[in-house]
């Protein structure tokens, strides 16, 4: 009796609409397309707790003087640079302190490069930057994608932590320290996960990084308070928030963002008390860079330099 066919990832299965697809009306098949969509983002909400401890080692690696590292190849190359290009300007995090490894490189990306995501070797060299401060998302819906997974095994013998992002079950990149597996449904069109699967990591990773962000305490009251101000409407941006947190008019959160370098956080602290940059700058080293707990150090009068820094916040998490 010949043995059964191995049974295809679920990413490579036919779903249960697919047929006949082609013969529907627009609107039908866009309706399909979408539901398809929302239910690749519901699977994510299983992934919540892993999702957690993926954001807990981002916080390390960044608070410990680590970078912050991806490595993925085809459509979940893309979203990996995607959501690593945005955290220095929405968390003012540096951007040496992220780096991103996509097979086959950024040069011409419209033209893909043969292989790529299947050379071992060049994953292998790619991950040579890693360090054993960095925190390495791997990420891949087969979940056992070449350079993604020699990425984080590279990483893993470099003494980085590592996150493993797949859309099946029992795979290599499941094999990383912190595994978070996305179980999206199968693709309208089969194998085509720059569709469900996709979506479904660009929420994950967009949930990590976002939380990231907020216990490094660039966040307050859903205000980007350490957002980068690079250019007109940032600096307008800029100026709305410290109106809205210190109750100021826009002249003087102008006045106050001037006087600090216009970084956000240390005008809210001058326009709420701090006599100059060189305290508001104090007040945020003693509290780690959390402005809330800055804020409530400044408005009781403590001396900055007689609180312990938390400044390695992620030391402890």
């Amino acid at each position: 009796m010949p043995d059964a066919a191995p049974l295809r990832p679920r990413t490579e299965q036919t779903h249960p609409q697919a047929r006949g697809l082609d013969t529907r009306e627009d609107a039908r098949i866009l309706s399909i397309l979408l539901e398809a969509q929302l239910e690749a983002v519901s699977a994510v909400r299983a992934a919540l707790p892993d999702l957690e401890k993926g954001a807990c080692a981002m916080v390390r690696a960044i608070g410990r003087g680590g970078r912050i590292v991806y490595g993925a190849a085809g459509s979940s190359g893309l979203q990996a640079l995607a959501d690593g290009l945005e955290i220095p300007p929405t968390f003012g995090i540096p951007a040496e302190r992220i780096r991103i490894l996509r097979a086959g490189g950024f040069d011409n990306m419209t033209v893909p490069r043969e292989g790529a995501e299947d050379d071992a070797e060049a994953a292998a060299r790619d991950a040579e930057v890693i360090g054993p401060k960095d925190c390495v998302i791997c990420l891949a819906a087969s979940g056992n994608t070449t350079y993604a997974v020699t990425i984080m095994q590279t990483a893993r013998a470099r003494g980085a932590t590592t996150i493993g992002i797949a859309n099946n079950p029992g795979t290599r990149l499941l094999e990383a320290d912190i595994p978070v597996l996305l179980p999206t449904p199968p693709e309208v069109i089969a194998g085509s996960t720059r569709l469900g699967a996709g979506t479904a990591q660009k929420v994950a990773l967009n949930l990590m990084s976002t939380l990231m962000g907020i216990r490094l305490g660039h966040v307050m009251d859903g205000l980007m308070v350490n957002v980068a101000t690079s250019n007109i409407k940032l600096r307008g941006r800029a100026e709305g928030i410290v109106c809205e947190i210190t109750g100021c008019q826009p002249a003087a959160a102008r006045e106050a963002l001037e006087a600090a370098g216009w970084r956000v956080k240390e005008a809210i602290l001058i326009r709420s008390g701090a006599k100059d940059l060189a305290q508001a700058r104090q007040y945020l080293d003693a509290a780690g860079q959390n402005l809330r707990s800055a804020l409530a150090a400044l408005n009781t009068g403590e001396n900055p330099g007689n609180r312990v820094s938390t400044h390695q916040l992620g030391e402890d998490r």
